[in-house]
């Protein structure tokens, strides 16, 4: 006699609110011009999966890699979430008990000569890239072998249900449950008291609420008087083409620009530096001296938030007052302060702050800041698993070729082995490529400049360099 066996049905175990991250990336990227959202499996905008490529060598252990992960789709709530509209219109997540295999095994030679997949190849066997977050699962990772001690892992993780620091966290988790299945031991992470679920409904519970208003009234003092602006330009469907380009930030000037904030007036980490520097550039080709930089904040400061994957970030703006006789700690300084009261304010969501300044007039004619930065020194290793060398692969990174008109830049950077790698989405109807190029040497030029903090301001811009016409 045979049996077969049983597929158990999913079940929902937990539904939240929105986190107000989720819900301003909704609001933007996956819900039509009327607010709707698009029919079950029609392909969207929202951006597909984040895909990273671990190369690793040595005796990979498969069915303890299969155990970690396993246990980590079972310890981290978010990797179980789809979402859903309910009748009334309310989007809301769901967290359900399992999800169906989350991990996919396949052997690929690589062709002769090769010693590793092209990128392109890695990414045509990776799971497909266009999701519905309303059905499929948002964490997939797909195990390549190359040969006996040669495998490419693959961690698809969709920006729904994660953020930067998010991946960090991804990290550690599966490194240390990896090695604890490979071992026969116990995993030694720290306990998850609250869900990402539960975060979500605490947020959406503080909304308006004395905390908020707090915050709020500091946010109304920092982008007084009314902004200055200039309206963004106009699109059919509210979108621009847009285009990247890598960025690299050398180990010896990540620990020059260290250096510089821990010795500052004001002292802070690596941001402020890096900050002040690009507010020289955009100073110098734009000729504001009111720059306004939304800078993605990590927005974990409840207990617990620091050891879940969820989508928490937020953005904060960073306004810098830039004067062509202050010096360059000057400016280093007034980021670092920026910086620091931004962390301490960070819970304010974004949207909020826009509709507070819309009512009261205090916007102007542009939008908060059309510059973002998101500056990662969570991750500075791969994956640590026992026994092994695990790299990552640089792959380039995956996205729609449009974005939201109003942003004409997004800097995101990651910290790798003490360098600072990433890339610029840059607008290609409000840039030409030799202006990105004299940007990006500009960005290195003033990196190094305001790591000499008495050096003036007007002395540094004066050595920047300037686009010159030429073809997009």
């Amino acid at each position: 006699m045979t049996t077969t066996a049983t597929k158990l049905p999913v079940v929902v175990t937990d539904s939240a609110p929105l986190s107000p991250g989720q819900e301003r990336l909704f609001d933007a990227e996956f819900a039509l011009p009327d607010g709707s959202w698009p029919a079950p499996g029609t392909p969207t905008r929202l951006r597909p999966i984040d895909t990273a490529a671990i190369r690793i060598d040595g005796p990979l252990d498969t069915a303890a890699l299969r155990r970690a992960v396993t246990a980590l789709v079972a310890r981290q709530s978010a990797l179980r979430t789809t979402f859903r509209r309910r009748p009334d219109g309310t989007p809301v997540q769901l967290v359900t008990d399992r999800t169906p295999g989350p991990m996919s095994c396949q052997a690929l030679h690589p062709g002769a000569g090769q010693d590793l997949p092209t990128v392109e190849e890695l990414l045509c066997h990776a799971p497909a890239h266009l999701v519905d977050p309303r059905q499929d699962p948002l964490f997939r990772v797909h195990l390549l072998r190359l040969d006996q001690e040669r495998h490419v892992l693959l961690l698809q993780i969709h920006h729904a249900v994660s953020d930067g620091w998010s991946i960090s966290v991804l990290y550690r988790d599966l490194s240390e449950l990896y090695n604890a299945a490979h071992t026969g031991q116990d995993a030694d992470l720290p306990a998850i008291t609250r869900s990402f679920a539960a975060h979500s409904r605490q947020m959406r519970a503080e909304r308006r609420g004395p905390e908020e208003q707090r915050q709020l009234a500091y946010w109304r003092r920092r982008l007084a008087p009314p902004l200055p602006g200039r309206p963004a330009a106009a699109s059919i469907d509210g979108l621009s083409p847009v285009d990247v380009e890598p960025v690299l930030v050398p180990a010896d000037l990540v620990r020059g620009l260290r250096e510089t904030a821990a010795t500052s007036a004001q002292r802070g980490g690596v941001a402020g530096p890096f900050l002040a520097a690009l507010a020289l550039v955009l100073h110098h080709h734009g000729g504001e001296r009111d720059v306004r930089i939304g800078m993605m904040i990590s927005n974990r400061a409840r207990p617990g938030a620091e050891h879940l994957i969820g989508y928490f970030v937020n953005t904060a703006v960073i306004r810098l007052h830039v004067d062509p006789q202050m010096t360059a700690g000057d400016l280093v300084a007034e980021a670092n302060t920026a910086v620091t009261e931004a962390i301490e304010h960070q819970a304010l969501p974004i949207q909020d702050l826009y509709q507070d300044l819309g009512d009261t007039g205090a916007l102007g004619q542009g939008p908060l800041y059309r510059v973002t930065l998101a500056l990662n020194t969570m991750r500075t290793t791969s994956l640590t698993l026992d026994g092994l060398r695990c790299q990552d692969i640089d792959l380039e990174r995956l996205g729609p070729r449009r974005a939201p008109t109003n942003i004409e830049q997004r800097w995101v950077l990651d910290e790798h082995a003490g360098h600072l790698a990433g890339t610029l989405t840059w607008r290609t109807d409000t840039a030409t490529r030799p202006g990105i190029g004299a940007t990006l040497t500009g960005l290195d030029q003033a990196l190094r400049a305001v790591t000499n903090p008495h050096t003036l301001v007007a002395d540094i811009t004066a050595t920047l360099p300037r686009a010159t016409p030429g073809a997009r």
